[in-house]
C-alpha cells in the first residue's frame, strides 16, 4: 500500500487509545489515516475495512522506521506505550523525541501526544504518581521528558494529560480541562473521549503549543459534545504565556 501521499499517522495505534485515535480519524477525517504499530497483524480484523486505512509497520524506538511511516504526514498522534518494565525511558521519553524529531523533517503540521496527569515535580510525592511510576520503571518522569522533547523539537504540537481511562462509549460526558498539573487525582475519562480530543487538536488553532489536563464529568455538555470539542480551546493558554 503507498504511503507516499498526505495523511494522518498514529503511532502505538494498537494500544488501546491509539484504536480509539484511528476509529476516531477515520470517522471524522477526508485524510487517510495511517495506523503505525510494530505488528501490523494485531490490527488484522480488529478495523472494519476501509479506503481511507493504511496500516504499516513502525517503531517509535528506531528512528529509521519512522522516515517511511511520516512521508506526506498532515497531523501525527503518539499513543505508544512500553511493553517491558524498563521501557518507559525508551518509548514514553525517547520515543517521543524521535517521532518529533522525523515528524519536523517530514514537514508535519501538528503533533498531538498523549501523556497523563500528575507528571510534573510538583506531584512528586503524590500516590497515585508513584505508584504509575513504578508500573514501568520510571514510567512518570519519562512521559514528563517525552513532553519538554516535543516542547524543544520546533515542531508544533498538543499535549493531552489524561486522567484515568475507561473504555465505555465516548460522546456522553462533559469535558474538564485544567492546565499546570494542578487537577486533582482520580479524575477519569473514557479513552474515546481522549481520541476525540486528540482528533480535534490536530487542526483546531487554538490547539497550538497548548498542554492540558482532560478529565470528564457525567452529563452531556450544553449545546453537544461536538461543539464543546470545538469550543474548549478558547479559554486554554499556550505554553509560553501559561
Amino acid at each position: 500500500m503507498a504511503t507516499d501521499g498526505p495523511a494522518n499517522v498514529v503511532f502505538g495505534a494498537a494500544g488501546a487509545t491509539g484504536l480509539e485515535v484511528v476509529k476516531r480519524l477515520l470517522e471524522k477525517e477526508s485524510l487517510p489515516t495511517r495506523a503505525v504499530c510494530r505488528d501490523p497483524a494485531k490490527l488484522a480484523g480488529v478495523l472494519e475495512p476501509s479506503p481511507k486505512l493504511q496500516v504499516v509497520k513502525g517503531d517509535v524506538t528506531d528512528p529509521a522506521s519512522l522516515k517511511e511511516a511520516l512521508k506526506g504526514a498532515r497531523g501525527v498522534v503518539f499513543a505508544a506505550s512500553g511493553r517491558g518494565y524498563w521501557s518507559a525511558s525508551e518509548v514514553d521519553f525517547q520515543g517521543v523525541a524521535n517521532v518529533a524529531a522525523a515528524a519536523k523533517e517530514a514537514g508535519a503540521g501538528r503533533v498531538v501526544l498523549v501523556s497523563s496527569m500528575l507528571v510534573t515535580k510538583k506531584n512528586w510525592l503524590n500516590p497515585v504518581r508513584l505508584l504509575l511510576n513504578n508500573i514501568r520503571w520510571g514510567l512518570m518522569d519519562n512521559k514528563l521528558k517525552g513532553e519538554d522533547a516535543l516542547r524543544a523539537s520546533g515542531v508544533d504540537y498538543t499535549i493531552v494529560r489524561p486522567g484515568g481511562l475507561g473504555r465505555q462509549p465516548g460522546g456522553q460526558a462533559t469535558l474538564v480541562t485544567g492546565q499546570g498539573d494542578c487537577m486533582s487525582a482520580g479524575g477519569q475519562i473514557q479513552r474515546a473521549d481522549v481520541a476525540a480530543v486528540v482528533v480535534e487538536a490536530l487542526g483546531n488553532p487554538g490547539a497550538s503549543r497548548v498542554t492540558l489536563e482532560l478529565v470528564s464529568r457525567p452529563g452531556a455538555p450544553e449545546g453537544g459534545f461536538d461543539a464543546q470539542l470545538k469550543g474548549m480551546w478558547a479559554g486554554l493558554k499556550p505554553d509560553a504565556t501559561a
